[in-house]
């Protein structure tokens, strides 16, 4: 019988290991820019809500991408562990990749031997006033409430698409969100259709980095806090209904430096 590991009990010399985990998150199917490789990175988390990225290729994307469903609990075995490219921003220090040779075994709510885990209670809440000071690198969670949000735009020769919303948390406090590429195409236009009901949101896995060499970036406004979301593997913006946000919190800020002034909530199922 495998042994049983935690998600950072597991690095790139461990052999023969089992992880029980459960999908928080799952960005849309991509192709690469030379359009030569098609993949799907899925968000995970285990009993200590540590997190980690999977990653699949090719034939194994729609196979997982019907087998993985959000807040669903699975057994993996067998998945190739590496470092992540250098190019994205890492929530851990490996990756997995899951392919024909894994193994990936779902717990049911009638299975007698395994327990599903519980929906996730963490979340990394930064308050507006806060985000200024935010680390190029570090990531962050918000909510919030929508107060506009305007249709798609266009920018440069290359036609790069983006949307404009202004948030605000629970101090009235405005926020310029500016969503770039396929978040813009998906997301906002969500958002828009929902802009009547003030939707509330969870933005997940924010990250700020140097304007003059990224796009996704933090940037300072002259009468409110601004940031730019470009389209990436973990970016994540949700929706949450009204009686969700006024739910009592049940977030641990592990960052003593980050103190959340907005309640948090535990996503809905989708």
């Amino acid at each position: 019988m495998e042994q049983r590991y935690t998600i950072h009990e597991i690095t790139s010399f461990t052999r023969v290991c089992t992880c029980k985990i459960q999908v928080v998150d799952k960005i849309r199917p991509k192709i690469s820019r030379d359009e030569r490789v098609h993949f799907q990175t899925t968000i995970v988390q285990d009993e200590n809500e540590d997190q980690i990225c999977i990653i699949t290729y090719g034939p194994e994307v729609p196979h997982y991408e019907n087998l993985f469903k959000h807040f669903h609990t699975y057994l993996i075995s067998a998945a190739k562990v590496r470092e992540p490219s250098h190019f994205a921003i890492p929530m851990h220090t490996f990756e997995w990749v899951v392919d024909t040779f894994s193994i990936v075994e779902e717990v049911t709510e009638n299975s007698e031997e395994e327990s599903m885990l519980p929906l996730p209670t963490r979340l990394n809440m930064v308050s507006f006033v806060d985000i200024e000071k935010q680390i190029p690198g570090d990531e962050f969670d918000l909510v919030a409430v929508v107060a506009n949000c305007g249709t798609m735009k266009y920018q440069g020769s290359e036609n790069r698409r983006f949307q404009e919303a202004i948030l605000i948390d629970d101090k009235k406090k405005p926020f310029h969100f500016t969503i770039w590429g396929e978040l813009a195409d998906n997301d906002g236009a969500e958002l828009l259709q929902q802009l009547h009901r003030y939707p509330v949101i969870v933005a997940k896995r924010i990250a700020v980095s140097n304007f003059k060499q990224e796009t996704d970036c933090l940037r300072p406004g002259k009468s409110s806090t601004s940031a730019v979301i470009a389209e990436g593997s973990k970016r994540k913006l949700e929706s949450i209904s009204t009686s969700e946000a006024d739910r009592s919190p049940s977030t641990e800020d592990e960052n003593p430096r980050k103190k959340p002034n907005v309640q948090s909530t535990t996503p809905l199922q989708k």
